[in-house]
Order: structure tokens, then C-alpha cells, then sequence
């Protein structure tokens, strides 16, 4: 059995399960970026976590452990290019 998740970390997971529902919608607005996540809404973004958070924290009143911070992929990702094709 897991233990019980503080409300912190509850929250935290709430804002990045929206995060993954929403993926699409992120996409489309943001591209090769991190963003911050309070209330089921991205409050900054940028390509710095610290200052993302910095943001965030300053929008908010929320410390930066209290902020979900996901990474938005845009455009095509390689993984593993070197490995030869057969």
C-alpha cells in the first residue's frame, strides 16, 4: 500500500495530471519549454527552470516546491540517432 500523499504533493500531481490531459493544448502554445503549473493553469514558462519557478512563485505566493513544472516538447524528437539502422 502507498502511503498518503501530502497535500503538496497531492496538488503538485493534480496540476501535472492537467499537465498530461491537456498535452495537445500545451503543444499548440508551447514549444521546447518548462512550464509552471498552479490551479490547473500555466502561470510562466521559459527555458530556465529557475526563473520559471521565480515567476511562477512571484504570480503566485507559492514556493517553487509547491509549483508542478513539466517540460512541453515541440517539433520532432530523436532518440537514440546513433544507433545505425539495419
Amino acid at each position: 500500500m502507498m502511503p498518503e500523499l501530502e497535500p503538496r504533493e497531492k496538488e503538485i500531481m493534480e496540476n501535472l495530471n492537467w499537465a498530461r490531459e491537456h498535452a495537445t493544448e500545451l503543444y499548440r502554445q508551447f514549444q521546447d519549454v518548462w512550464v509552471a503549473i498552479v490551479n490547473k493553469q500555466v502561470v510562466a514558462w521559459g527555458t530556465s527552470i529557475p526563473k520559471v519557478e521565480k515567476e511562477a512563485a512571484k504570480k503566485t505566493g507559492k514556493r517553487p516546491d509547491e509549483i508542478a513544472m513539466t517540460f512541453v516538447e515541440g517539433g520532432l524528437t530523436i532518440y537514440g540517432a546513433g544507433a545505425a539502422a539495419a
